[in-house]
């Protein structure tokens, strides 16, 4: 998990953890990943994500902004996707291809294999996201190490808002009356709960799809207002399995992630993110604690490349 080096527009929020007590007292106050429904009945999922950094001077920045960064990067996501989509084929299991008109299907293989995306990693373990702040790092070239936090369901809240309201946009535009309703309040028997969920999560499907492919009103809105959403990978593989992994991605096309994030988050009033600095001389005191934890890169990739960097590790720490 890595970005550019460009000094965040984020710069409030700012929690410096000297030592490993500081950072487990720190993420131990943090609300755990747990589903609940609003006053409206609707489901939600309550917790925070989590995103490691190799300097504090990293910006929010997924790959195809920094592969792009002087150009549109929703034009230059249409080329790469359409060069991939046409050769992946050939390299891939078949159980790994998507369906061609599933575009998040697409974009998180690109994403696995390292080609440039939209997407930007996090995770729902904030020692796996300071694992990943520490990982491979070379030492003397930064101040900080850093963890950035952000509450899911707040962001879930706001996009939900704000896609509502390019839903409004869009029936004023068109004359279409909305497909799908407003999950409302009241009690229902099992039967019907569980419609209403699988109802949620198709309206949260939707809202994804309308994220990667904005139509004219609806790209408009986003522009204007920002737009991020979270997105959990569509087919799991070991390791994204291994490093609780979810997606953030930005549906405002002529926006940078921050500046969308920004735009989107700008009406939030609660506290919605924080960044947790560990100090250089700290680190090696905070990488044995998480390979007690079991956490790295065997645990998190569990393959021959993980075993490889798991045997590196214990020379380091250990031998």
């Amino acid at each position: 998990m890595a970005a550019k080096k460009n000094e965040s527009r984020f710069r409030e929020s700012v929690q410096i953890c000297p030592d490993w007590a500081a950072i487990t007292q720190e993420f131990d106050q943090l609300p755990k990943p747990i589903l609940r429904r609003d006053e409206d009945g609707e489901v939600y999922r309550q917790g925070w994500i989590f995103r490691g950094h190799k300097s504090e001077s990293y910006s929010l920045a997924p790959s195809i902004e920094r592969v792009f960064p002087y150009c549109d990067w929703a034009e230059a996501e249409y080329r790469v996707l359409r060069e991939f989509q046409s050769k992946a084929r050939m390299h891939l299991d078949p159980a790994q291809v998507p369906p061609t008109d599933h575009k998040l299907g697409w974009l998180a293989v690109m994403q696995h294999y390292g080609a440039p995306t939209r997407l930007l990693d996090f995770t729902d373990s904030p020692y796996v996201a300071l694992y990943f702040a520490l990982r491979n790092r070379q030492k003397n070239n930064f101040a900080y190490a850093e963890v950035w936090g952000i509450d899911a369901a707040a962001l879930r809240q706001q996009a939900v808002k704000t896609s509502r309201e390019a839903d409004r946009k869009v029936r004023e535009k068109t004359g279409k009356p909305h497909k799908g309703g407003r999950v409302g309040s009241r009690a229902e028997d099992a039967a019907s709960s569980l419609q209403r969920v699988q109802e949620e999560d198709e309206q949260w499907d939707e809202l994804i799809r309308n994220a990667l492919d904005p139509c004219g009103v609806r790209r408009e809105h986003f522009n204007r207002n920002g737009f991020v959403a979270v997105a959990l990978p569509p087919l799991q593989n070991p390791r994204l399995s291994s490093q609780q992994s979810v997606f953030l991605l930005n549906g405002a096309q002529d926006l940078t992630f921050e500046t969308s994030l920004e735009f989107m988050m700008q009406g939030e009033k609660q506290q919605w993110y924080k960044r947790f600095r560990v100090p250089e001389d700290a680190l090696e005191k905070v990488e044995e604690q998480l390979f007690q934890f079991n956490i790295h890169d065997l645990s998190l990739f569990p393959d021959i490349e993980g075993l490889a960097g798991f045997v590196r590790q214990k020379i380091r720490l250990h031998w």
